[in-house]
């Protein structure tokens, strides 16, 4: 049997640059690897099929996966079809239910893919977040995900990475690929 950690740090991952989601189901994957349970919350990513990522963990053993089917970012809404209200509600009711689990205590690695992008917009109180950080049980890792994370949390966690784009492709028009960029 693999010890869990004893005292899980906190990891944000958070700029422009693509990588962010990446790293963090790296991290799940590491932890899986090592025997290690691992939750994982996507925020902001329903409405359509996994990534790639999100549809290998999600049978993994060890590994819980939560997406929220009727969570998306209102930028993927073209005729500006995006109720705010609601989807403000489904992120505080996401978050609530991710953050018991969490504090439940039953696992290693906590990833809440996206959130960071869900309190810049003001869809979630960055204060909820903080108590999570703050409350949680000693032995778990929290990974935080997504642009634009607000400084009150950068200054709570451990880890702190920016991904900075320097080049992406879509500046030339090239659109996302299923297996690369989900």
């Amino acid at each position: 049997m693999i010890m869990a950690v004893k005292k899980g740090l906190v990891h944000v991952y958070t700029g422009s640059g693509k990588g962010k989601t990446t790293a963090a189901f790296g991290a799940a994957a590491r932890a899986l690897g090592n025997g290690m349970k691992v939750l994982v919350v996507q925020f902001l990513k329903g409405g359509g099929q996994l990534s790639g990522e999100a549809a290998l963990l999600k049978d993994m053993p060890g590994a819980e996966l939560i997406c929220f089917s009727d969570q998306r970012h209102p930028i993927f809404f073209r005729d500006g079809g995006c109720d705010l209200e609601k989807l403000k509600g489904s992120i505080t009711n996401g978050f609530r239910l991710a953050a018991s689990k969490a504090m439940s205590g039953d696992y290693d690695v906590v990833v809440f893919d996206e959130v960071n992008n869900c309190m810049k917009e003001r869809w979630l109180d960055a204060g909820l977040v903080a108590v999570l950080i703050n409350d949680r049980p000693a032995g778990v890792e929290l990974i935080l995900t997504g642009r634009g994370c607000p400084e009150e949390i950068m200054e709570l966690a451990d880890y702190v990475t920016e991904m900075r784009l320097v080049k992406h492709p879509a500046e030339k028009g090239v659109k996302a690929r299923r297996g690369v960029e989900y």
